[in-house]
């Protein structure tokens, strides 16, 4: 009887096949990575162009832009609802523009009744939501709303600390801003970035200290300095920022340019949500992605000039501007 030897690996040549596995994996890994995040940043660029072309088309039929913040009150709608009609059409028919965005309470007590937009306003669209937004299902944890990542531009920030009142963007409460009113030029004037969407409880207190998670929320309507948004007293952590992407204002659905992309400082609003120092942020390396009135899409880097940022943000502030990063 014959014996046929069988051939084996050792331990160590196991080993050694596993640990050369290993380390083509930990070499690729980053690629792959970086790859993944490559796509989603094109994927959130697309959206964003897809908001700009809704821009356009309302602007085609109305003959200006639709407001940041819907007059009057409480007809508070975004400009994500009064884009619908040329973005999502089916929804925008649920809308009911002569009742509130959603049911909420006054500090007097009263109660106004916004069950009839409950459907729309509990959608999820992941047209205004980023793909590298890490969130629970495109909605702020905890929350029923339909969320964004996407936020209009009200201005530089420079107009009495932020406030939504006749500011120096394009959206701000019950604009009507045409192409006629860019002075600055529509490939100049910024229209639309990113924001990461709040925690709606801080699961930590490092999550709180995070700038990037939330806002401060001052518990008057007094102003939003720069210097009271530093110290951050009298007021609360918010932390349900982008949670309606049905509702106009500083907590849901506007920013400006007061501070650089992604700035390590925190945001502020005062309790009514209609002037505040709210920046630009992403999940992207190194900027955000921007959208311009004329539908041109744009990286900003966070190293950007803060004064050509700000330039980027008004609409006839006579800035000579020739290009964003």
């Amino acid at each position: 009887m014959r014996y046929v030897r069988q051939e084996a690996f050792t331990l160590i040549e196991l080993l050694t096949v596993i640990s050369v596995i290993s380390i083509v994996v930990a070499i690729l890994l980053p690629a792959v990575q970086s790859s993944r995040e490559a796509a989603r940043q094109m994927s959130c660029q697309n959206n964003l162009r897809q908001l700009a072309l809704a821009l356009q088309n309302h602007h085609a039929v109305k003959k200006h832009f639709p407001p940041g913040r819907g007059a009057p009150f409480p007809r508070v709608f975004s400009t994500h609802a009064y884009l619908l009609p040329y973005c999502e059409g089916v929804v925008s028919a649920q809308i009911d523009r002569r009742s509130p965005p959603i049911t909420f309470t006054l500090s007097s007590g009263t109660v106004l009744d916004g069950s009839k937009n409950y459907a729309a306003a509990t959608t999820r669209f992941p047209l205004f939501l980023c793909p590298s937004e890490v969130a629970n299902d495109g909605r702020v944890t905890g929350s029923e709303f339909g969320a964004t990542n996407y936020a209009v531009c009200s201005g530089s920030g420079n107009v009495n600390h932020g406030t939504l009142t006749k500011a120096d963007g394009v959206f701000f409460s019950n604009s009507r801003v045409g192409f006629r009113d860019l002075l600055d030029g529509s490939s100049q004037t910024i229209a639309f970035s990113e924001r990461i969407l709040g925690g709606l409880v801080p699961q930590s207190p490092a999550e709180m200290a995070d700038e990037r998670f939330g806002i401060w929320e001052f518990s008057n309507a007094a102003t939003t300095t720069p210097a009271e948004c530093e110290l951050r007293q009298n007021g609360s952590w918010y932390g349900y920022r982008g949670e309606k992407w049905i509702m106009g204002n500083y907590g849901n659905t506007i920013y400006n340019h007061w501070f650089e992309p992604n700035p390590r400082k925190f945001d502020c609003m005062n309790v009514t949500q209609r002037m505040g120092l709210v920046a630009a942020r992403s999940f992207h390396r190194g900027g955000v992605n921007t959208a311009a009135c004329d539908g041109s899409i744009r990286f900003v880097g966070d190293s950007i000039d803060i004064e050509l940022w700000r330039a980027l943000s008004t609409r006839n502030g006579h800035e000579s501007v020739l290009r964003a990063d």
